[in-house]
């Protein structure tokens, strides 16, 4: 028989351990943000009142003090070139000393871009924010955590901002990750409303992190308007199966086709790729309201997407604000994954619907990554998805739909 003495101290040791990881969740944030302004129209969407507002609802609803507040920094110049060209580096550091009017022609050339002398510390401070949560995550001082950060990062390419997006934040948590941490296996999931075509980019041929997206893609007609945010699209030679895109066509969005596109396609990939940190590309531009995504996710919606990442790599999830241009549904939102973080009971979303045209194109992206994940043989026949036929480059499953 065992000797129960030693299974108590086994135990006790068990729970010591497991209580070396905080269970706290970060917040982080950094009113020095709100220099960023469109100086050349007020109508911007991506103005300053969005991570203000976010930030006062987290305050008034008391998430500020039941969580722990992470002091920001800005990100280093080698921590920018992770992933950013020195090309790309020196041309945003060098704003500060051009006029308006060079400032102007500047972000002329970038696609769907503002900056004024302010934007280059603005979005070091955005970065390194991101960076120092990801840290403390990662050093086991927090379980999870959220930045309330902007600019926003994930349109971001190697070389040149894009869709109002300077640096990318969450590839620089990545690299660090795997760099700083060790880390083998890192996932990203990105449900902003817009495809992370930066992100996906920078991890194309990158195994060890798994890319989900989950975006408005209206067969390439919606922002930002390349074929490779279609479901066809699934990383690089040496990373196959590594680059996962839902990619919605025709209709509207909500809660039922998000959560059901979750169970079926983010959760099993995620699970068989057993993830040491998940980062979330959190964009709120696809709820309720948004003047841009057009979409009709809840708060309930989002709290729910939240709780069910918590399964994953011991709790280790960290929320990176992206888009989300109602002011109202974003500060709503940001609270409710706040209270998923924290353990807070989850309101209902009601019965899982989805829409048929839902149904098509979640069942697009598990025909594409049956071969490449076992979890999702289950759901598959062996039928090849809609418009698709072979493989001829090594990089992508080409298809007869969309553009180009």
């Amino acid at each position: 028989l065992p000797n129960m003495d030693e299974l108590s101290r086994e135990v006790e040791s068990l729970a010591i351990k497991e209580d070396a990881s905080s269970n706290e969740t970060g917040l982080v944030y950094d009113p020095r943000m709100l220099a960023h302004v469109n100086e050349f129209s007020s109508a911007h969407p991506e103005r300053p009142e969005r991570v203000s507002c976010i930030w006062r609802m987290l305050e008034g609803e008391g998430f500020v003090k039941r969580c722990s507040v992470v002091e920001s920094r800005d990100a280093t110049k080698d921590e920018v070139l992770k992933v950013h060209s020195e090309d790309h580096f020196q041309s945003m550091e060098a704003i500060k000393d051009l006029t308006a009017e060079q400032v102007f022609q500047l972000s002329m050339r970038y696609n769907s871009i503002f900056i004024n002398k302010e934007s280059f510390s603005c979005a070091l401070l955005s970065a390194g924010c991101l960076l120092e949560l990801t840290d403390q995550v990662l050093q086991g001082k927090l379980r999870s955590g959220i930045a309330v950060i902007r600019p926003p990062g994930h349109h971001a390419g190697t070389k040149c901002c894009a869709g109002f997006c300077i640096f990318n934040n969450v590839a620089m948590a990545t690299q660090m990750a795997l760099n700083k941490h060790k880390l083998k296996r890192v996932l990203i999931v990105d449900w902003d409303v817009h495809h992370g075509d930066g992100t996906q980019k920078m991890f194309w041929d990158d195994k060890r992190v798994l890319f989900v997206s989950l975006h408005r893609y209206d067969n390439g007609y919606f922002y930002p308007g390349k074929p490779g945010a279609n479901h066809t699209y699934v990383g690089g030679a040496g990373a196959r199966g590594f680059n996962v895109n839902v990619a919605w066509n025709n209709g509207r969005m909500g809660d039922s086709e998000y959560l059901a596109a979750f169970h079926q396609v983010v959760l099993p990939v995620a699970y068989e790729f057993n993830p040491e940190l998940v980062l979330v590309s959190c964009g709120f531009d696809a709820a309720q309201g948004d003047p841009l995504g057009g979409y009709n996710i809840t708060p309930s919606g989002y709290a729910h997407m939240t709780h069910l990442l918590k399964g994953l790599a011991r709790g280790r999830l960290v929320l990176a604000l992206e888009g989300g241009y109602n002011l109202e549904s974003i500060s709503q939102s940001m609270c409710a994954c706040a209270g998923a973080l924290l353990g807070d009971l989850l309101s209902p979303v009601g019965p899982i619907a989805p829409s048929d045209v839902a149904i098509e194109c979640i069942s697009n992206t598990v025909l594409t990554h049956s071969k490449y994940w076992k979890s999702l043989r289950i759901h598959s026949s062996g039928e090849k998805s809609s418009g698709e036929k072979e493989e001829s480059n090594g990089e992508e499953v080409k298809s007869k739909g969309g553009k180009g």
